[in-house]
Order: C-alpha cells, then structure tokens, then sequence
C-alpha cells in the first residue's frame, strides 16, 4: 500500500529522504509523489528516487497536472521522465481547463485526448506503468464517469483511471450501491485507488480509521473485483505529529 506525500506538505516537505524514511519506517511499500507542474517539486525527484532504492520503497505513482488548452503536457515532466525509465510508475495528471471548457464539448475532448496520446507514448517509449488521470472536484476531468469517458476516447492500453474516495464525495455521492456500481464498471481501467478516512455524510479528509463513513463496502468491492493494483491513502490538510497518523 502507497501514502501520497501530499501528507507532508506542512511537515519536512523541503525534505524528501525524511519522508521516505517516515513512510518505510511506518510500513509503507510504496508512495505516489504530488509533483503536479511545479519545477520546484520535480527538483526533488532525484533525492527521493534515492531514498527510495535505499529504503526499498517502490514509486507507485506521480500526481502531475496539465491544462488542456496547452496542447502538450509540460516540460519539466518531459525531462524527468527518462529518470523514471522502467519504474512502472503510473502518471496521475489532473487534467484542466484554463477556459472552463465543457466536459462534454467535443473540441474539448479531442484537446485532452491528444495530450493523453501523448503521455501514453511516453510512457511507453520510457517504461512507465501507464496514465491514469486524477478525478478531482473543480478539474475539467472530475468523477471517475469523466475518467472513463476520457479513457475510452483515449483508447489506449496503458491509459486507464483512478478512483479516489474524497473527490467522489465531493461531488455529492453518499451511497454505497453507486460506489460499487462505478467501481465495476471502471473495473477495466481501473489502474489506482485512493481513499481515507471520511464522514458519510460529507467529504471529510480524516485518517483512515476515523469519521463515519464506512469503509467495508469499498474493501469488499475491491476484493469482489480481484482488484489487484495500488491502493493508497492521502494526507492532505494533515498537520501535527504526521508519523504518528501514518500508522
């Protein structure tokens, strides 16, 4: 199991071997970095890609973002890729919109689709695990419906969708029979899952192990699927003793 390091933002985020060393120590195999299109951010790649071979940590995935008026991704994700060369790490972009395109406008569609072609070439040319872009509230790619719309379009092996837990609710989903129906029908796609601890009646970023939501359908949909990918947790908003709620 994976921790985003978006745990880190308010504790030793300028201090990427710390956070490797904090989440082996804690347990954790893996960790999906939240490097978005920030060139300070990706500087960091090559400190952590060595604590991470010194503490046997596995790079599950990398939270990028692109916009897709742009017509390409950004350089700076451009130029680190051939440091992840065989990692099979998994791209996660947040895809937006600076115009506020419709989600459903064809010109947008065909904007996004030929940044993700893009992407899914790369990371084939440089060994990569695939694409699978963040459904996040707010972003032109929203609910995991637009992540499996966007992939079908796509129409490429290695470009699938995530799902994560806080961004469905946050879109007004409360009910575990349309949490289990999404699941399956993004099973065929789905390369990466995240959640953590929440309220069931609103979006709530707690630990996972805290709030009301109840957190046993979703296990027992994704052992139902044999889903058999990277299952994570994030710690946005956490501050405090963050090795602690690492737990």
């Amino acid at each position: 199991h994976f921790a985003m390091t978006n745990w880190f933002y308010k504790y030793k985020w300028s201090e990427p071997a710390t956070q490797i060393a904090v989440l082996a120590e804690r347990g954790y195999d893996s960790v999906m970095l939240s490097l978005k299109d920030d060139p300070k951010r990706w500087k960091m790649l090559p400190a952590y890609l060595a604590a991470m071979k010194k503490h046997n940590i596995r790079l599950a995935a990398i939270h990028a973002r692109f916009y897709i008026e742009d017509g390409t991704y950004p350089q700076v994700i451009k130029d680190n890729l051939p440091l992840l060369k065989g990692t099979k790490v998994v791209l996660i972009p947040s895809v937006g919109s600076r115009k506020k395109m419709d989600r459903r406008d064809p010109k947008a569609v065909e904007m996004a689709v030929k940044i993700l072609r893009e992407m899914s070439d790369d990371a084939k040319k440089h060994g990569l695990g695939g694409v699978a872009p963040y459904m996040h509230i707010g972003n032109w790619i929203e609910t995991i419906d637009d992540n499996l719309r966007i992939a079908q379009a796509v129409d490429r092996p290695n470009v699938g969708v995530m799902f994560h837990l806080h961004h469905w609710q946050a879109v007004g989903n409360r009910d575990n029979d349309k949490l289990r129906a999404a699941l399956i029908k993004a099973k065929p796609y789905l390369m990466i899952v995240v959640s953590q601890g929440t309220d069931k009646d609103k979006a709530t970023h707690k630990i996972v192990g805290e709030g009301s939501f109840d957190m046993v359908p979703l296990a027992r949909t994704l052992r139902e699927m044999d889903y058999q990918g990277p299952l994570g947790t994030m710690g946005y908003t956490q501050t405090g003793d963050i090795p602690a709620k690492l737990k």
